[in-house]
């Protein structure tokens, strides 16, 4: 098994992300948050500032050419939310650790197996930082399942 990306993979991802705003970048509030239906999983190799791509080599992300390479996953997520005239409501939610806790913790409520195209999530907020200043905490409302 090869976790490669396809060319149409990478084509996706950047016809997907093209728009989408991140809901929980560096000016996040407490109680900031996204809710809407799941349009689309992206998953795509991580770059630096300068476009080069990241390997992971010694548990740090690098732009060395050897180890993994740093594949970040995404959903992209349609809200009723239109900030400005150029926002389609589009949200990319990166998956890091701490997002994957409060959804993992809101499927497990929801008796659900895994997100799905389709897929409603509800109230993923962001809280605070973490203990300590480590990472952050996030919540989710709810998920629902598509029909």
């Amino acid at each position: 098994m090869t976790n490669a990306l396809t060319d149409l993979d990478q084509i996706n991802a950047e016809l997907m992300t093209g728009s989408a705003r991140n809901p929980f970048g560096r000016e996040v509030k407490p109680g900031d948050g996204v809710s809407g239906e799941i349009i689309a999983v992206i998953r795509r190799h991580r770059h630096n500032s300068q476009g080069q791509p990241l390997y992971w080599v010694n548990r740090r992300p690098t732009v060395a050419q050897s180890g993994d390479p740093v594949i970040d996953s995404q959903l992209i997520i349609e809200t009723d939310a239109h900030d400005d005239d150029q926002d389609d409501g589009l949200r990319a939610v990166t998956m890091d650790r701490d997002v994957q806790r409060a959804i993992r913790t809101g499927l497990r409520r929801a008796r659900a197996n895994g997100v799905a195209i389709g897929g409603r999530i509800d109230a993923l907020l962001f809280v605070g930082p973490g203990e300590g200043g480590n990472g952050r905490v996030y919540d989710l409302g709810g998920y629902t399942a598509p029909a």
